[in-house]
Order: structure tokens, then C-alpha cells, then sequence
């Protein structure tokens, strides 16, 4: 039986901001045990040109959430607000997406499936269906910034694995 396109994507966006939101939880907790400032790890970068902690966990709300109000206006093109400089305005960011997520009707996001959708920055316009724009575009960035926000933990050395990365399986019993 095949997936609808609700299914193929909602429910994983969920799990990671769920793992995510648990990350920024953990990297709270390492501050206080190791009177770390929160900046410090707030605005950790793996390498000087890349984004730091901030921006991942905020890019991780935007190619899911953002993502999909571009879809229901056939454009989506990036925030380039600054991300939260507190670990209380990441929970929020994180926080305004699940719920978001949460409350996608799937007949109505199923209903945009083949839907012309484009991405749009500065002079830069490329063209998709919504489908091929999620799972082509938003999704592979999505995890990207997820990944980065992980690895940036990781370096850091808070003491996080895979199984903090992939966060509530939706397993079945057995």
C-alpha cells in the first residue's frame, strides 16, 4: 500500500523537532551542570563559516513548518531573521512548529500534492512540484540543520548519541 504525502513527511518532521527540541533540553542541562555560559554553546559554530547552534535549531523549525506555509502559498523563500539567543526562545521556536505540525489537516496537505511550488532567494527562483520540493529540497535541509545542531553538541562534549538524534521511534509492537 502506498504512503500518502502527509504521511512521508509530517510525522518524521515531528519525530526529529521532537529529538531537536530534546538536544536544546540536554545542552540546557549541560550549562547548568557545568556552569557553561549559555551563549557559549548558543552561538557554537563547527567551523568559523558555518551558522552556529542558533541558526541550526531555528532552520530545523523553517524546512519544516516554514516549508509547508510555502506550500500553501506556492512559494517559499527563507527567513533571514536572526535565530533565538536563548535556549527559552529555541523551546519557543521549536515549540510554535510541533504544534503547528500537529494540527495539519492530512486530507488538506495531501490536497497540495502535485501543486506547483517554487523556492525563491534573492535572484535565485527554481521551480518544483510540492512534492518534489519537500522531499527534494526541504526535507535533505531539514536534516542537514538537525544533523549540524547535533554534531555541534557533540563537539561541545555533551554526552548525546544516535539515539538522542533519531528521538521517539514510531515503532510498531510486535
Amino acid at each position: 500500500m502506498p504512503i500518502s504525502f502527509y504521511e512521508a513527511t509530517i510525522p518524521t518532521y515531528l519525530q526529529i523537532l521532537g529529538s531537536v527540541k530534546a538536544l536544546v533540553v540536554k545542552a540546557e542541562k549541560y550549562c547548568e551542570e557545568t556552569g557553561t555560559d549559555p551563549a557559549e554553546i548558543i552561538s557554537s559554530r563547527l567551523i568559523e563559516d558555518m551558522q552556529p547552534f542558533a541558526y541550526q535549531v531555528k532552520a530545523t523549525a523553517e524546512h519544516a513548518l516554514g516549508a509547508i506555509e510555502g506550500l500553501r502559498v506556492g512559494n517559499y523563500s527563507p527567513e533571514t531573521a536572526l535565530p533565538p539567543q536563548t535556549f527559552a526562545g529555541l523551546h519557543e521556536k521549536l515549540d510554535t512548529a510541533i504544534a503547528a505540525l500537529q494540527a495539519i489537516d492530512p486530507a488538506e496537505y495531501n490536497a497540495m500534492e502535485g501543486g506547483p511550488m517554487q523556492f525563491s532567494f534573492r535572484d535565485t527562483v527554481i521551480p518544483f512540484t510540492a512534492e518534489s520540493f519537500m522531499l527534494s529540497f526541504a526535507q535533505p535541509n531539514f536534516y542537514f540543520h538537525a544533523t549540524t545542531a547535533y554534531d555541534l553538541l557533540r563537539a561541545k562534549g555533551i554526552k548525546i548519541g544516535k539515539m538522542d538524534f533519531l528521538g521517539a521511534l514510531r515503532a510498531t509492537r510486535g
